[in-house]
C-alpha cells in the first residue's frame, strides 16, 4: 500500500514537472512567433521588444530575402520562428524595388516606407533617416529621388539607369 502511494506521488510530481515544462515551451514559442512577426514588419529592435514583452530574450536574428528568422531564449528553453516581410500592395516593379531595398538595407528600412497614390503609382515617401542612404543606393535598388523638390519622395528609376 505504501509502495502504491509512493508511486502515485512520484507520478504526480513527474506530471507536474512535465506540465510546467510544456508551459515554458509554449511561452517560448509564442515569444519566438511574436518576435519573428515584429522583426519582419519593423526590424530587429521590434523583435527584441516583443521577445522581452513575452519574457524571453532575442538570441538570434537573421533577415534575408524578405524572411526574418529569430531564436529566443526563455530560461533554458529555446524556440525558433520565421516570418516573411509583408509586401505592400504595389505595382510589381515597385514591389521588386522595395524587396531590393529590404535586402540591402534590412527590414527596418522597408517597414517605414509609405506608398503614395494607389499601389504606389506616385512613388514612395521614406523617413528622413533613410533618404540619404537610399539616394546613394539608387543604382542598386531601382528607386530614385523624384526631383520634385521633396527630398523624401522616391520613384522608380528610369529604365536606362536601373541595373
Amino acid at each position: 500500500m505504501v509502495l502504491a502511494l509512493a508511486a502515485g506521488a512520484v507520478g504526480a510530481l513527474l506530471l507536474a514537472h512535465l506540465a510546467g515544462r510544456a508551459q515554458v515551451m509554449a511561452q517560448s514559442q509564442t515569444a519566438a512567433d511574436a518576435a519573428a512577426l515584429a522583426g519582419a514588419t519593423a526590424g530587429r529592435s521590434a523583435a527584441e521588444g516583443l521577445a522581452a514583452a513575452n519574457g524571453a530574450v532575442l538570441a538570434g536574428f537573421d533577415a534575408a530575402g524578405g524572411t526574418v528568422r529569430v531564436e529566443v531564449a526563455l530560461g533554458d528553453e529555446r524556440a525558433v520562428a520565421a516570418a516573411t516581410r509583408p509586401v505592400p500592395d504595389a505595382t510589381p516593379a515597385l514591389a521588386a524595388a522595395l524587396d531590393r531595398v529590404g535586402d540591402i538595407l534590412g527590414p527596418d528600412a522597408t517597414a517605414s516606407i509609405r506608398l503614395l497614390g494607389p499601389l504606389g503609382s506616385e512613388g514612395v515617401e521614406v523617413p528622413r533617416r533613410l533618404a540619404a542612404r537610399l539616394g546613394a543606393l539608387s543604382h542598386r535598388t531601382g528607386l530614385c529621388r523624384a526631383g520634385d523638390g521633396r527630398p523624401l519622395h522616391f520613384v522608380l528609376c528610369p529604365m536606362k539607369r536601373r541595373q
